[in-house]
């Protein structure tokens, strides 16, 4: 699917019925989860669930008289683009965002650990998610996560149900409003909200065949230097898309060559 698919997709599916029941589910169950707690705050990764799940979080907010605050996590490892999308995205919604900023490179990281865990909920990132919560004093987060990417998250959605605690995340309740999205839904709001999107979806995509759900394997936005990602194509699409970042992997990293 290339991105004007995506969007075409956006056009028409916005205007069925069955996602207008979807979407309305989905600020049900964020202002549900609003009127449960104190305070709430959007992890963004600038990835486009994370923009939709931002656009639900603050129409439900808005209309149970809450506030929510957007925070993200980048580093020399994020993709080009993601910082920006983020800003655009907090000043359509009038939201205060909270961008936390690595204090080290990733590529010197990447240099240290000769690990390549997939799924790991240690490092950096989850670190900085849980320094977070302690100094803000937020009892929910509000996240981007659907059932239909993966096998592994269905099995999740199914144990746990849209919201649930979570230790990991600093001892907070996590809600994700869009659960039961699948990609045209996505698309759907995308052009619905009117929402930014990030430059990385309209890049040249690699290995984007069905998942076992049915879902495009479209783009999907992580950190450059995941490694529990590169035998899903991201080493190739960094080297044909983002030549600089794929020469300070090639520097950080050398065998990330073997993945191409």
């Amino acid at each position: 699917m290339t991105f004007d698919d995506f969007l075409m997709t956006g056009e028409i599916r916005c205007k069925m019925s069955d996602y207008r029941r979807k979407r309305d589910k989905a600020i049900e169950v964020a202002a549900a989860a609003l009127a449960r707690h104190n305070k709430a705050y959007v992890s963004v990764s600038g990835g486009k669930d994370s923009v939709i799940c931002a656009c639900i979080a603050d129409v439900a907010a808005r209309a149970t008289g809450q506030d929510i605050v957007l925070w993200a996590h980048v580093s020399d490892a994020s993709f080009p683009g993601t910082e920006e999308t983020i800003q655009a995205l907090a000043h359509q919604l009038g939201r205060e965002v909270v961008i936390n900023s690595s204090a080290g490179s990733a590529f010197d990281a990447l240099r240290e650990t000769k690990e390549r865990r997939a799924f790991g909920k240690t490092g950096v990132f989850f670190d900085a998610i849980r320094d977070w919560v302690q100094t803000s004093g937020c009892d929910l987060c509000f996240t981007g996560v659907r059932a239909y990417e993966s096998k592994r998250r269905m099995q999740a959605a199914k144990a746990h149900g849209a919201t649930f605690s979570s230790k990991i995340g600093g001892n907070v309740d996590v809600c994700s409003p869009i659960t039961w999205f699948r990609l045209e839904d996505v698309a759907a709001a995308l052009v619905e909200y009117n929402a930014p999107i990030h430059p990385i979806y309209r890049k040249m995509a690699i290995g984007t065949a069905r998942n076992k759900f049915g879902e495009d394997g479209f783009i999907r936005l992580g950190y450059i230097t995941s490694r529990d990602l590169l035998n899903k194509g991201t080493a190739v699409f960094i080297r044909l898309n983002y030549p600089d970042q794929w020469q300070k992997l090639c520097e950080a990293w050398p065998d990330i060559k073997n993945y191409c």
